[in-house]
């Protein structure tokens, strides 16, 4: 990024124009809401028990095809940063989105099976290598300096749209027309809506700048290998692999959690579906927020009220508290990608956004899966979940206190370039 970005970020530039920015951030809030995010993660859920009545699959054999897609997010991830900070993002997105959808759509043809089962999530995460969200923050982050919060949480809550729309389009299509059809349905639908928003409305910077001394000036900062030579980086990964155990364990054993204090299973599901709601606004205020606090103070601050949450429901909270302490945690959750997307440029340049980005995704992935799974090995020692909420309590203390030691911005719009061959280290 270059301070010569900063005066054209408003909606409308100086030609009276709608800024490309936003246009490239809009783009890759409908690529998001239809990306595979949204079609692994939230819509597996809602195929369970189809293919539990169509196969007889245990729901333990299916859920466990969850488990295959996180480790794929793991993998992938790392992979499409590397792709993305050498190809640029926009090739990435129009070569995978109609092997995404059409990998997705097959899913119409599964034999009883579970190894195809099993298989066909491997193959269909990596057709949708470059939909992922990496390539749609790094061409959102090259357009902004100033609002570069703002520009990732209205990328970002593409997600949570997703997450809200989605899955009740396929329940509906699995009720009246059969789960094979609600695949193909799904599939579709992500072909025909964001590859046309993406090959006439997702830009590269570069493509459009009008001298090349601009777009290099752009894709300044440091590489992967600069980064780990730092304190910061190394402090993001611990903060981002504990931040990824907590708040995924939480969110996936809360409806639970609530169920054990007297929530009746409906109420429990119902919350559920709210704060899906509420991660979009989460994702929006965080957005706003960093434009104008430092993130290692919004994150300390939340990762501290949402630990409060936490041991409040270890405690066995009443009622009402206890949904407040659900979403204290829930807004956590709509912020930590928010401050990921933001703080990788603001530390390390956006040269390298995606490989380091996927690092660091990958970490929060591998300790999100352990996470999951040390909460229910604990809940099924203790028969309840106190002792789990109150380690994942802990952790986010660790987590808001890793998050106070980062120091100023190194690539903040008002400071110039950094010397990369030795990295300051923030006090």
């Amino acid at each position: 990024m270059n301070s010569h970005t900063t005066g054209s970020e408003l909606l409308i530039d100086s030609s009276g124009k709608l800024y490309q920015g936003w246009v490239t951030t809009l783009a890759s809030t409908i690529g998001l809401s239809l990306g595979p995010s949204v079609l692994l993660v939230f819509c597996f859920g809602t195929f369970i028990t189809p293919l539990h009545k169509e196969f007889g699959w245990s729901i333990a054999s299916i859920s466990a095809g969850a488990m295959v897609i996180s480790v794929m997010i793991m993998l992938t991830s790392i992979v499409q940063g590397r792709l993305v900070d050498r190809f640029g993002g926009r090739p990435m997105v129009l070569c995978s989105v109609p092997l995404l959808g059409l990998s997705f759509a097959s899913l119409y043809f599964l034999p009883n099976n579970i190894w195809v089962f099993y298989a066909a999530w491997i193959v269909i995460a990596w057709c949708g290598l470059g939909a992922w969200p990496i390539a749609y923050l790094k061409l959102t982050g090259i357009w902004f300096e100033r609002r570069l919060g703002l520009a990732f949480g209205v990328a970002n809550a593409g997600i949570g749209i997703g997450a809200a729309i989605l899955p009740p389009f396929a329940v509906y299509v699995i009720t009246h027309y059969g789960w094979r059809n609600a695949y193909v349905a799904l599939g579709l639908v992500a072909i025909a809506v964001t590859w046309p928003v993406a090959f006439f409305f997702l830009r590269d910077r570069k493509d459009s700048a009008p001298q090349k001394a601009q777009a290099t000036a752009v894709l300044r900062g440091m590489d992967l290998k600069a980064t780990w030579k730092t304190r910061e980086m190394k402090t993001i990964v611990v903060a981002f692999s504990l931040l990824g155990a907590v708040t995924t364990s939480a969110i996936v054993h809360q409806s639970r959690v609530l169920i054990d204090l007297g929530m009746t299973p409906q109420a429990a599901g119902g919350l559920q579906a709210t704060l899906g709601i509420a991660l979009i606004f989460g994702r929006l205020c965080t957005g706003w927020l960093l434009d104008r606090i430092h993130a290692s103070k919004i994150m300390a601050v939340l990762c501290t009220i949402a630990a409060l949450a936490l041991f409040g429901l270890g405690s066995g909270a009443p009622f009402d508290s206890a949904i407040l302490c659900a979403a204290a945690v829930g807004f956590v959750v709509g912020a930590e990608f928010d401050v990921l997307s933001y703080i990788i440029p603001r530390y390390f340049g956006i040269k390298s956004f995606g490989a380091i980005y996927g690092v660091i995704f990958a970490a929060f992935q591998l300790f999100a899966a352990l996470g999951i799974v040390a909460v229910g090995i604990c809940r099924s020692t203790f028969g309840g979940y106190s002792q789990a909420l109150f380690a994942l309590a802990f952790l986010l203390i660790v987590c808001a206190l890793c998050f106070k030691t980062l120091g100023a911005y190194r690539f903040a719009s008002h400071e110039p370039e950094p010397a990369i061959a030795e990295p300051a280290v923030a006090g």
